[in-house]
């Protein structure tokens, strides 16, 4: 890009040169700017440290050293420059753009968005082209630490501000949603402030609300905090206050604060099962559903003791690098174990002894004597449950339960760890076993979650909860929170019947009202399907399909076959229904099907077709129709040549066909892969499945840079 005399000054005042205090240096800035320009970078570099002699506290010369640092990746000179920048220009956006950047990378998420806010909140004229980088760098560092709600809240942010980063903040909405190991209640936007308009503090609302339109976050948080202290719980104070916190990412406050809203009697019932879940999700050690896993020790002086593990059948051996990193972080060692095992214990022996099913609990690592270390055992051992008991059986037939336990570290986690059965088969499944195995590996499942202690439920357990008013409201939580998290393999007609055994009545809300601005994510699962009219069920529908909450799958695509669709939506929610359906059957017969009518709509309605192209090609594998699959796929790609995933899906087998003629002086055919997502592992399956399909999520980069891949 050219600059000249109408470009924006580059120290970040937000004037253009013309009409910018430090107009006489234009000149020396085209110098400069060419040399980049040119990538004449260590040049330009040192032409700006030499002008800096001379002019030591000039913006415009620190900021363009700034965004050489940033071209060239050296974060320690571009953190210290960055540092001398803001202290010499505190209220300069672009200064504290780069002082966030520097944050971010550097792992503190709460400096980089309270910067990137004031940054924003300090532009004048227009926001620096800058923003754009720092706020997709913040909000792809939340994503890598699961805060995805607060990265929605920047999303919409910059979706309202404008200044052409709709675009940006559209697609990276889009893949924020889309991630599937997030809960649901995550991945939908807070409801609305409730009215306070007629209340004691309205007026000193309004002025915190005034400071959020601002982006002047950080005084808004403060302001609220003292009203909070005043007034006592108010729901409209705490949730403009929960807002707040996201958009700081102080997660832990903001779960406590949740915690609050869910406490205030006069809400509505559902509004405070909703709040008390979203608590679960934002801060799970403060609010009682994180667990701490134990990491320990055992010296080993048996000689026949890796005999022992060996020989186990309650232990099965994985790869040690499945195990070698953690355990290297924690243990500070380089040398890896010598084996690793996971922790079976026979299951559902009596329904399909044909089977030999296990189910997988902890893991053990064992690492051989060293020459300075003797042998060790070291264990991951659950606090409680039927992991535990499994554990404790599996350490007394090793004869360890009675050597001394040295522990390294406690690991909190998810109670979902504790309650997710994972079930292992030896012998394959005849197809008309498989969905009565389903039907019982999900009991295990329900049982596990029944019977595990929750703090949250003051130490009891969700079946001896039931009934118990004071826990009404927690408990209820819980069920949403883990209907939210999508590892149930629960269907929601199933989580309906579970609220009528724990003594409990699962909300319904009139479609009529608008219950996302009520609920939130919880909408999918509260919302009355009885009198939903027809634009509001498609929308339903795509939006379920998008977050991939897969437990209210089937009822929708029930409803939608039950629905008298106008012209207009027809082609559009068969197209919608046929992907539910698809992503919940396990009839590789029926998924054929619907898969082959899912291609014939996308093309009806103009949208992209490659991962229903892919889909069907794996199945018709699976069903031996390899003549079909090949054919149905050379049709695909000669039909839909501009397809990205299709094009993806060449470029990937064309680089496999490369590296495998280079490696072995041939050209392998290119297959497509099977993944399986339910939770059984079965004889022949890899333990790694790959996708031909490529990945939704994004890469580990830790800087973005516009213009870079």
């Amino acid at each position: 890009m050219s600059l000249d005399q109408y470009s924006y000054c580059p120290s970040g005042n937000g004037k253009k040169i013309k009409y910018s205090e430090y107009k006489e240096h234009f000149p020396e800035m085209q110098v400069i700017h060419r040399m980049i320009e040119g990538e004449q970078n260590v040049a330009a570099l040192d032409r700006i440290n030499a002008n800096l002699k001379t002019m030591p506290s000039e913006p415009w010369l620190l900021a363009m050293k700034c965004e050489l640092l940033l071209q060239l990746s050296e974060l320690d000179a571009l953190e210290e420059t960055s540092a001398k920048f803001i202290r010499l220009q505190p209220d300069n956006a672009l200064a504290k753009l780069y002082r966030s950047l520097v944050a971010i990378v550097r792992g503190n998420t709460e400096e980089g968005a309270s910067l990137l806010l004031e940054a924003i909140a300090a532009a004048t004229e227009v926001l620096p082209p800058m923003t754009a980088t720092v706020a997709l760098n913040l909000m792809e560092a939340m994503g890598q630490r699961g805060m995805i709600l607060p990265a929605l809240l920047h999303c919409e942010m910059l979706m309202d501000i404008g200044g052409g980063m709709e675009e940006v903040a559209a697609r990276a909405y889009d893949s924020l949603i889309s991630q599937g190991n997030t809960n649901t209640l995550a991945r939908e936007s807070l409801p609305s402030t409730i009215d306070a308009s007629n209340s004691p503090f309205a007026e000193r609302l309004s002025e915190a609300n005034a400071l959020v339109g601002a982006y002047r976050i950080s005084s808004a948080k403060t302001k609220l905090e003292s009203m909070q202290r005043e007034f006592g719980l108010q729901a409209p104070v705490l949730q403009t206050l929960l807002y707040c916190q996201l958009m700081l990412s102080d997660m832990e406050s903001a779960g406590i604060t949740a915690r609050k809203i869910a406490e205030i009697a006069t809400l509505p019932e559902p509004q405070r099962i909703y709040y008390q879940a979203l608590a679960y999700e934002l801060a799970p050690k403060s609010t009682g559903v994180a667990v701490n896993e134990e990491l320990c020790q055992y010296v080993i002086e048996d000689s026949e003791f890796e005999q022992k593990l060996t020989e186990s059948k309650n232990l099965i051996p994985i790869a040690v690098d499945q195990l070698k990193n953690l355990l290297n972080a924690i243990l500070i060692e380089e040398v890896p174990p010598k084996l690793a095992f996971v922790c079976v214990e026979p299951a559902l022996r009596e329904q399909f002894p044909e089977l030999e099913a296990s189910r997988s609990g902890s893991w053990f690592a064992y690492y051989g004597k060293q020459t300075d270390k003797p042998a060790r055992l070291i264990s991951l051992e659950p606090p409680t449950g039927s992991r535990r008991l499994m554990l404790e059986g599996i350490k007394k037939d090793l004869g360890i339960h009675s050597l001394n336990r040295e522990l390294l570290e406690k690991l909190p986690s998810s109670y979902l760890t504790q309650v997710t059965a994972s079930i292992m088969i030896r012998k394959q499944i005849d197809p008309e076993r498989r969905d009565a195995l389903n039907d019982a590996t999900r009991q295990l499942v329900l049982d596990a979650f029944l019977d595990f202690p929750q703090e949250c439920l003051a130490g009891k357990s969700p079946r001896s909860a039931a009934g118990d008013d004071s826990l009404k409201i927690r408990l209820a939580a819980l069920l949403l929170h883990w209907q939210g998290s999508g590892t149930s393999g629960l269907m929601d007609n199933q989580f309906k019947d579970l609220h009528q055994q724990l003594q409990l009545k699962a909300p319904l809300l009139p479609a009529s009202s608008d219950v996302f601005d009520l609920v939130g994510g919880a909408s999918y699962f509260w919302t009355d399907l009885s009198d939903i009219d027809p634009n509001s069920l498609i929308q339903l529908m795509q939006s379920a399909l998008s977050r991939n909450v897969t437990s209210v799958f089937d009822k929708l695509a029930e409803k939608s076959e039950q629905t008298q669709w106008p012209a207009e939506f027809g082609p559009s929610a068969e197209y919608t229904q046929l992907n539910l359906r698809t992503r919940t059957t396990t009839d590789p017969v029926t998924a054929e099907g619907l898969l082959k009518r899912i291609v014939e709509l996308g093309k009806q309605l103009g949208v992209p077709i490659g991962n229903a192209v892919l889909e069907r090609v794996e199945v018709l594998n699976m069903l031996g129709r390899s003549g079909e699959s090949r054919q149905f796929l050379e049709q695909s790609l000669r039909e839909n040549p501009n397809d990205p995933v299709l094009l993806q899906f060449v470029q990937m087998a064309m680089m496999r066909q490369e590296q495998a003629m280079r490696a072995r002086g041939g050209a392998p055919a290119v297959a497509a892969s099977s993944s399986s997502a339910s939770g059984l592992w079965t004889p022949g399956q890899s333990e790694q499945p790959q996708s031909n399909a490529p990945s939704s999520s994004g890469g580990g980069s830790k800087l973005w840079i516009p213009g870079q891949d």
